[in-house]
């Protein structure tokens, strides 16, 4: 169970964190900075909550004393609405996430996710720097070549850490289905992997035919809304056409061997330096270029090794999967949302039970009319929705028919009902599926038309009676009789 230190000494803060995370996490509160220092030595710890209302300025104080005692804890700071202008210094001072009161319970909540998510990726992250540090090779002695220098003495100890490397990188990809945290993971990745400051994902619009910077650390935002670069010409050509990773010295190579032409190389190394970028690395999904990685100079002046190169190669392969992934999960999301949209929206009942006969759909009419709240009936047995419309829907499972509209009767409510079933078996996931309408008012209606077409034949029958006092009586006798 994941442990949690709320520091602040406002009882109402604390008590909604007790009533949204109690039973879910391990709490410890602290209403002061020693405190909380106190429980964060004793304890092991995985989110730090902290107010920014603290008394005298406790909170700067205790941000301040985690840099001077090398402590790097996962901290959301609460804030204010009313003081945005703390957002930023906030940010600088190595906060991850921003909690604006008036607090929620879905706002608790969402940011405690968010900020294990990011503490399980800064541990793994860790792992691999740490692991990648071990293969960078130490230049020994002076007059040697640079492919000397750039090689490892130990080739069956590089594999084996690339190997470490490798599981665990794609495990944290494997993890990432949205696009966007897939992004902010790999630029995160590869700056903390590689020591690099500038590093920039550009996701390639086919549609559009162009390319632009999707998530970048190190390069200017106004910089980066600028670039746009045409899919069919310079870096993005080339990499679609080669894949492999470029740089200044294969650009050389290529027009030494009449391969590129210098008009070509010129536009190449042109989007390069708008890029910063020292290497352009592409990422393929579906055998295609999907994106582009590009990371600058090291910090600390080395070159990239040949070591360097073959794990950005391998990890390409490993983004290009993660990427494939991502993309079918946003269009699966995005056919989810338009599903639940017409689901919602369209003046039907309906439900959808799976093989097992629990329901895994329950629209808002559906709730409506059969008065039941879908979170109490979801994944529920379908025999909650009562026996009437258990029987039809289970009927339509068990003899894997379609029938079409008929209409059935409550027996409690008396509401009659306009009912059709459907059997499905798509891509092996078996179910029924019924759509219903309520139509007793409609039924009322016709009933009430066909009684005055019955009062008006006999009127006319009344009509040619010459006695005005029978027609009288013959019409208070079917006035009388008349339901209502």
């Amino acid at each position: 169970m994941y442990s949690i230190l709320i520091v602040s000494d406002d009882t109402s803060v604390t008590n909604l964190f007790k009533k949204s995370l109690n039973g879910d996490y391990v709490i410890h509160y602290a209403k002061t900075p020693d405190d909380a220092l106190e429980i964060l030595f004793n304890k092991d710890v995985d989110i730090t909550f902290i107010d920014s209302l603290l008394h005298n300025e406790g909170a700067t104080r205790l941000l301040e004393k985690f840099r001077q005692v090398n402590i790097d804890p996962t901290i959301v700071l609460i804030i204010p609405e009313s003081q945005p202008a703390m957002s930023g210094d906030a940010l600088r001072i190595g906060t991850y996430e921003l909690l604006e009161k008036p607090l929620t319970n879905d706002a608790i909540e969402h940011a405690s996710k968010r900020a294990l998510e990011k503490q399980s990726l800064k541990k793994e992250l860790g792992f691999m720097q740490s692991h990648i540090k071990n293969l960078q090779p130490a230049k020994q002695g002076l007059g040697m070549s640079e492919p000397a220098m750039n090689r490892q003495p130990n080739a069956g100890e590089i594999n084996l850490k690339y190997k470490e490397v490798f599981q665990k990188f794609s495990k944290v990809l494997a993890r990432v289905q949205d696009l966007g945290k897939l992004a902010d993971l790999t630029v995160e990745a590869m700056s903390e992997i590689f020591g690099v400051g500038k590093v920039v994902f550009t996701l390639v619009y086919k549609k559009e035919g162009v390319s632009r910077p999707y998530r970048y650390l190190g390069l200017d935002e106004s910089v980066a809304k600028k670039i746009c670069f045409n899919n069919n010409h310079g870096i993005m050509l080339w990499l679609t056409k080669n894949h492999q990773i470029l740089t200044k010295d294969v650009i050389e190579k290529k027009v030494a061997c009449n391969t590129l032409s210098i008009r070509e190389a010129i536009d190449i190394q042109r989007e390069i330096n708008l890029l910063q970028a020292h290497l352009c690395i592409p990422v393929l999904a579906y055998g295609s270029l999907s994106s582009v990685i590009t990371l600058g100079n090291k910090i600390t002046g080395k070159v990239f090794f040949d070591e360097d190169i073959e794990l950005l190669s391998m990890l390409a392969g490993y983004i290009g999967m993660a990427v494939e992934n991502a993309f079918l999960y946003r269009e699966a999301n995005h056919r989810k949302i338009l599903n639940e949209n017409l689901l919602e929206n369209i003046p039907c009942g309906v439900i959808a039970i799976n093989s097992n006969g629990r329901i895994n759909a329950f629209n808002k009419n559906a709730a409506k009319m059969l008065d039941m709240s879908s979170h109490d009936i979801l994944g529920k047995d379908v025999k909650h929705i009562g026996s009437l419309f258990t029987d039809i829907i289970l009927r339509t499972l068990k003899d894997k028919k379609t029938y079409e509209m008929r209409e059935v009767v409550h027996p409690t409510t008396h509401l009659t009902y306009s009912v059709s079933t459907s059997f499905f078996d798509t891509s092996g996931e078996i179910g029924a599926v019924m759509i219903f309408s309520d139509i007793s008012e409609i039924r009322k209606l016709q009933s009430s038309l066909s009684t005055v077409a019955e009062f008006e034949k006999k009127l006319k029958q009344l009509e040619s009676r010459t006695s005005p006092s029978g027609i009288g009586t013959e019409l208070g006798k079917m006035l009388v009789a008349q339901p209502g």
